[in-house]
């Protein structure tokens, strides 16, 4: 079997989301750490606080992450205390600062071999696993994690146990060079993550067993297992494990000369680790684009990554010898200080000085007078200061509200020309006197739409979902609109599965994917379908999109192709399945895009999801198609309550 080649790239607008719900998070705790009513539930929030600062400011997480150890100290919480102590360990580990780590861990496994759990020490082992194969100290690395992987087996730990094997199996890879027994741990490990469904974990065992294969030199398989590994690409939100599976990609893409994508891919991991502020990839990234452009002969481009390269080198090492240096002279003088401070205090006991009542008085009227002439003059100043401010805000103000009118009109033009190119609802209604089309955009102007067309007994039916929402969707939706016609109406391609693919190869040259520095992915994820007339046979393919229909009373699923139209995660040339059945009288068929199982709301405030989409459809399926969409519109919106709609919404059902 051929596997066709994939190219990673990097969706960033979901992470402004991901940022806001951790932001939440993080506003959250310090609520319950502010009002909490026990110290336990304080020491537990102070605790998660300094994990997930660590991804923003390790000082600030640092600082946390001991406070909770000193209330634990104090309180004799000897538990909780070692949970923070290993949670401080793993934020130094994250920043390098290896000796730091060690004392943590090495605390931690004291506990948990005197308190004989067996559980905590094997997780405790695998931490130091990992901490002596940076160390370069191998041997013991492997002795840790083989205990942990022993201990685990012996628990039953089957939820971490993945991990420990993924571990052993790098330092047999990295230290070692054992890839045979490297393979043995990550193939394991992936028995593993597969039997527990687990979509990280099977990632990060695809990608491993990838770079075995990569540095074996078999290029092909390597090739094969990342290509798997970046279907789960989105199961994680590890921004280092991103960004190094994206430069290991980098670097099989040169070594089989396919350096356009190796360029891609290296730019987006620059990309996420500038994010992350991970210098190391950076530089490991930049000495990749330098031996591209190198062997590509341009030597200009070659020469700037290596200076880009060397300088970020220069910078680590100048920031560890720069926060040495700090840490000295702190101590040094906090040391002086205290010093200071005892001997003005042995002075004071010897002098046994005196501060006469009316020197007191006359220092502190001075004093007093000094604070009210500042006060004054510092209230004068921010008076003059708040009236230029409100005025300049005033004009600024009148300037957006100018803009914003602006803007709104013009939107709204744009959302009369687009339903005035896009099919109006009652073409569908007049061939199928039972079916509905359901349509809530998100903003004003649509990046879902309804496609119909007739080519004597054939109806071709469309759903498209245009990445994204709002204008830059709406532009897609008015492209996609005029290719669809172009394929369908004028070359006369009614075949799905033909639509899809000839629909793919023109968003390409529209968006023009082929240019090695476009960042681009945007692309659609259609379900269509194609039905006769005469002999009532229905031809369904779908790009991400499933095709529901009801048989005989009951509800059937055909799932699309894994893969969209456009975007430049996936190769230009993709082969769509297409599926056929036979409708019978009183069948039923529903088109829809994700805006509806995306939607967030209910009593937890989760997604709708389909398990509950599809239970919808079975409660409604025998109402007439004008009943069945009132009353999905009004689940919808029960559900939704006071949350903002996520996402365009569009549904078409017919019944045959």
């Amino acid at each position: 079997m051929r596997y066709i080649p994939l190219t990673v790239v990097l969706v960033l607008g979901c992470l402004v989301c991901k940022v806001f719900a951790q932001t939440r998070v993080i506003d959250s705790l310090k609520n319950v750490v502010a009002q909490a009513g026990t110290d336990s539930v304080k020491i537990e929030s102070l605790r998660q606080l300094g994990v997930l600062m660590s991804d923003h400011d390790v000082a600030m997480a640092i600082d946390y992450v001991n406070k909770a150890i000193e209330l634990s100290d104090a309180k004799g919480y000897e538990l909780q205390k070692t949970d923070a102590i290993n949670s401080l360990g793993i934020i130094y580990y994250g920043i390098g600062d290896y000796e730091q780590t060690l004392d943590c861990f090495l605390k931690v496994q004291a506990f948990q071999e005197s308190r004989n759990d067996l559980k905590g020490m094997s997780r405790v082992y695998n931490n130091l696993g990992l901490l002596f194969k940076e160390l370069g100290r191998y041997e013991k690395s492997i002795d840790y994690l083989e205990k942990s992987v022993e201990l685990k087996l012996q628990t039953s730990d089957t939820l971490t146990l993945s991990s420990s094997y993924n571990n052993l199996g790098l330092v047999y890879q990295e230290g070692l060079n054992d890839y045979k027994r490297a393979a043995e741990c990550h193939n394991k490990a992936l028995v593993i993550d597969r039997r527990n469904k687990d979509d990280y974990g099977i990632f990060v065992s695809l990608a491993n067993i990838g770079l075995n294969h990569f540095k074996l030199g078999n290029l092909d398989s390597a090739q094969y297992f990342y290509n798997n590994a970046v279907m789960l690409f989105g199961e994680t939100d590890d921004k280092y494990v991103k960004a190094e599976f994206l430069y290991e990609f980098a670097l099989l893409n040169a070594a089989l000369g396919q350096f356009d994508r190796a360029i891609e891919k290296h730019n987006l991991s620059i990309e996420m680790a500038e994010k992350a502020d991970i210098k190391l990839l950076l530089k490991k990234n930049y000495e990749g684009l330098s031996d591209i452009y190198t062997q590509l002969g341009d030597f200009k481009k070659a020469l700037n990554f290596h200076k880009m390269y060397s300088d970020v080198n220069r910078e680590l090492f100048n920031v560890d010898q720069t926060t040495k240096i700090a840490d000295i002279e702190t101590n040094y003088h906090i040391q002086t200080k205290q010093n200071e401070i005892e001997l003005l205090r042995k002075e004071a006991e010897i002098k046994d000085l005196k501060i006469y009542n009316d020197q007191m008085a006359f220092y502190w009227l001075v004093g007093m007078l000094v604070l009210v002439v500042f006060i004054v003059v510092l209230q004068y100043r921010k008076d003059v200061y708040r009236t230029r401010t409100n005025k300049i805000l005033k004009q600024k103000n009148q300037e957006i509200i100018a803009k914003n009118q602006n803007i709104m009109d013009s939107i709204l033009y744009a959302k009369n020309i687009q339903e005035a190119i896009l099919a109006e609802n009652d073409r569908l209604k007049a061939v199928f006197e039972d079916a509905f089309v359901l349509t809530k955009p998100r903003d004003i102007v649509n990046g879902d739409f309804y496609w119909f067309a007739e080519d004597g007994n054939h109806v071709v039916i469309a759903a498209v979902d245009c990445t994204g929402h709002g204008i830059p969707a709406a532009f897609l939706n008015v492209m996609g609109n005029s290719l669809l016609n172009q394929i369908v109406n004028e070359e006369k391609i009614i075949e799905p599965a033909e639509i899809l693919r000839e629909l793919n190869i023109r968003v390409f040259k529209n968006l023009k994917y082929d240019n090695a520095q476009s960042k681009s992915n945007d692309g659609m994820d259609i379900g269509i379908c194609l039905f006769n007339r005469d002999n009532r046979r229905l031809a369904f393919a779908g790009a991400k999109r499933p095709l529901y229909y009801f048989h005989n009373h009951e509800l059937n699923v055909l799932k699309g192709d894994h893969y969209p139209v456009g975007g430049i995660l996936y190769d230009e040339h993709r082969i769509y399945h297409q599926h056929e059945l036979v409708l019978e009288v009183s069948d039923s068929i529903y088109l829809f895009t994700d805006g509806i199982v995306d939607q967030f709301g209910g009593k937890e405030n989760k997604k709708f999801m389909y398990p509950r989409f599809r239970e919808l459809l079975r409660k409604v399926a025998d109402y007439p198609m004008t009943e069945q969409v009132e009353a999905i519109e009004e689940e919808i919106s029960r559900w939704q309550g006071n949350n903002e709609q996520t996402d365009d919404i569009l549904m078409i059902g017919v019944r045959f």
